[in-house]
């Protein structure tokens, strides 16, 4: 651990000590960066209709990042989060949106605060360089933006984009932090909670994640087409590929979109050798269609003979408020209606989306789960630049256990410097 924390302070160090460095100002790292960030209040609970505990918790807080401007290349950043309890609800149980302990507890709220990011990032020759504490955005590795605070990682990251259309993607992470985290933990630390939360405990080496990403935005006329491949992989744990197609068009005054994506995910080595081995896959799609405001889709999922193993956040087919499609052995079928207001109508600024699915284990409807969403944000930067508010509120049904409604309000002011 100590050669992860000293290697981010040796870099900078030989950067600024070289030639290519100097020969631009030092002042174009302060007259060309940026702060920006976001003010957040939220508010989220979970009523149970049976005995299990019901949930609340209220935080204020925010993200903060700061970016330095170039000097040949060579930048900085970093950025810090903050989530702070209002006041305990101690008859409820704790939600996390904060610390305190497991969710569901009866426990004391405590505030996170927490230097999110500090990397130093290089940029030549068509490819970005970026070695620290960093937030990614990848489909199997990404903020996971469920509570009041994003996951971030350390390690390094690299994209070229000298290819035209192309982007070549590679990773190398050691540790993350989570929702409520104010220190880093291993990646390892990642997969032992994932099974520990399914009553499954293992050993895992304390290896890094590795992972190469192609995103190629296909040159054809007649209709808009991304894909993208990406390879994860941890020593002695799993592989994993992600592909996904990205497709759109026009018809008559509507917009039609097709995206078909396909996940693989196999353990490997010491895992693959122990009672939580898993050979698993999902596939599915979204097709939909905009209109006049309107975009209606439709969404399938099927998943293989093991769970999905996703603890650092993931682009699962389906994903509403509370259930996402990960069960071995699940179909899950979803619909989704959502509808912008126009400009110059007496409501502009608010859109709104219904969203519900099924989720249906093959042999065993006891294990079946409805949900239903509605979503309601207000942007109000007509009335104060910067300031929306969100509610939402899901109903989820479930053949055997406790049903549950889940509300969530979120208040953003959003700035830049």
């Amino acid at each position: 651990m100590m050669m992860k924390t000293k290697l981010l302070p040796l870099v900078v160090a030989c950067l600024a000590a070289s030639p290519a460095f100097a020969a631009e100002p030092m002042a174009n790292l302060f007259n060309d960066g940026s702060v920006n960030g976001q003010f957040q209040l939220f508010d989220f609970q979970r009523n149970f209709d049976g005995d299990s505990t019901d949930r609340r918790d209220t935080s204020f807080g925010g993200l903060f990042y700061l970016r330095s401007g170039e000097a040949n290349g060579i930048s900085f950043g970093s950025s810090f989060a903050s989530a702070n309890p209002i006041w305990d609800a101690n008859d409820d149980g704790l939600y996390g949106l904060v610390g305190g302990g497991a969710p569901g507890s009866k426990v004391e709220r405590t505030s996170v605060n927490r230097l999110q990011e500090y990397f130093v990032s290089g940029n030549w020759y068509d490819t970005k360089i970026v070695v620290g504490a960093q937030e990614l955005r990848t489909p199997m590795m990404n903020p996971f933006p469920l509570r009041a605070i994003p996951f971030t990682y350390r390690g390094a990251s690299i994209k070229n984009t000298s290819i035209e259309n192309l982007g070549v993607s590679a990773l190398y992470i050691t540790d993350y932090m989570g929702w409520t985290n104010e220190e880093f933990a291993s990646v390892a630390d990642g997969i032992r909670g994932e099974f520990a939360r399914k009553g499954v405990f293992i050993d895992v080496e304390d290896n890094p994640i590795y992972a190469l990403g192609l995103d190629y935005n296909l040159p054809l006329n007649a209709v808009k087409a991304k894909t993208s491949l990406w390879y994860y992989s941890m020593e002695d744990v799993y592989n994993q590929y992600h592909v996904k197609l990205d497709m759109s068009g026009k018809m008559g005054a509507a917009n039609w979109y097709f995206i078909p994506s396909y996940l693989k995910q196999d353990s490997t080595g010491k895992l693959d050798q122990s009672a939580a081995q898993f050979d698993t896959y999902q596939a599915g799609f979204h097709l939909g269609m905009k209109w006049s405001g309107f975009d209606a889709t439709i969404k399938y999922a099927k998943t293989g003979d093991g769970d999905v193993v996703a603890p650092f956040g993931d682009e699962k087919v389906i994903i509403q408020q509370v259930v996402q499609s990960s069960r071995a052995n699940e179909e899950g079928y979803g619909a989704q209606l959502a509808y912008n207001f126009a400009p110059d109508s007496a409501l502009s600024g608010v859109s709104t989306y219904l969203n519900w699915a099924s989720y249906q284990i093959d042999g065993d409807s006891s294990k079946d789960i409805d949900e239903t969403d509605l979503s309601v944000t207000y942007d109000l930067s007509q009335f104060v630049n910067g300031l929306s508010v969100r509610a939402r509120h899901a109903i989820v049904n479930y053949s055997t256990g406790d049903d549950l409604t889940d509300t969530r309000f979120y208040v953003y002011y959003k700035f830049a410097l």
